[in-house]
């Protein structure tokens, strides 16, 4: 598999191109059926959109109970059991006909208590890791065990080496972090401010590095966290 690239500096401001791959989590364990057989996943249709609420209140009015005892218009003889292979996702507008354009996408902001602070059009982000500005070492830093009660980590990447000298320079940065037992801010753009946007309109992360060495083995790995753990403010 290719490496991806990814510009990396360290605490001195020394950078250099370095590789970098997803970190898979282990395989959950498997389901298994009677007699160990494995379990198998399968959606079938229950009814159409005609024989649901709303249309048979369209059709038969609010209260449409006898015409339910006397022809069963909410069940779909002809169709419900049919197993579903393959679907394509649609649009639906507010009245529930699909749309034939994409919508506009909005924006919108909650505060830690769930209420809603804004709401706008979404903004134009773009990708900012790339190979010509290095990411940059913040002077945030912080314990490791404290990084995951204040941060949800969604995604993990592994920094790797290309050659025998990025070895040598990601062995000492991954030393460095596993001495210290901290993760250290990673910042994007030309002061480090910056969290990190992988593609065009893509989630902007907030990336911690941290190290990990034993031996002469090392592994440098980057948390990609986009949602801050805080506990609500009390209502009054």
């Amino acid at each position: 598999m290719a490496l991806r690239k990814l510009h990396l500096s360290n605490d001195e401001d020394k950078n250099t191109l370095v590789g970098y791959l997803s970190v898979k989590p282990k395989s959950p364990p498997t389901m298994a059926g009677p007699k160990g057989k494995p379990v198998q996943f399968s959606r079938y249709l229950a009814c159409e959109s005609k024989n649901l609420h709303e249309s048979l209140k369209e059709k038969h009015g609010e209260e449409y109970d006898q015409a339910l005892i006397e022809g069963d218009p909410e069940l779909a003889l002809e169709k419900a059991g049919l197993l579903i292979e393959e679907t394509q996702e649609v649009f639906l507008g507010a009245d529930g006909k699909m749309m034939h354009a994409p919508p506009r996408i909005e924006e919108v902001t909650y505060d830690p208590a769930g209420e809603e602070i804004k709401r706008g059009d979404a903004e134009e982000v773009f990708a900012n890791v790339n190979e010509e500005l290095p990411l940059v070492w913040t002077k945030h830093r912080i314990d490791r065990r404290e990084a995951c009660r204040k941060f949800a980590f969604c995604r993990t990447l592994q920094i790797t080496h290309r050659d025998g000298l990025t070895f040598d320079y990601l062995f000492d940065m991954a030393k460095e972090l596993a001495d210290a037992d901290e993760m250290v801010l990673i910042g994007a753009g030309k002061k480090g401010r910056d969290p990190l946007v992988f593609s065009d309109n893509a989630v902007p992360y907030r990336a911690f590095l941290e190290g990990r060495v034993k031996g002469k083995a090392y592994q440098l790995l980057l948390h990609l966290s986009n949602l801050e753990l805080k506990m609500p403010a009390e209502k009054k």
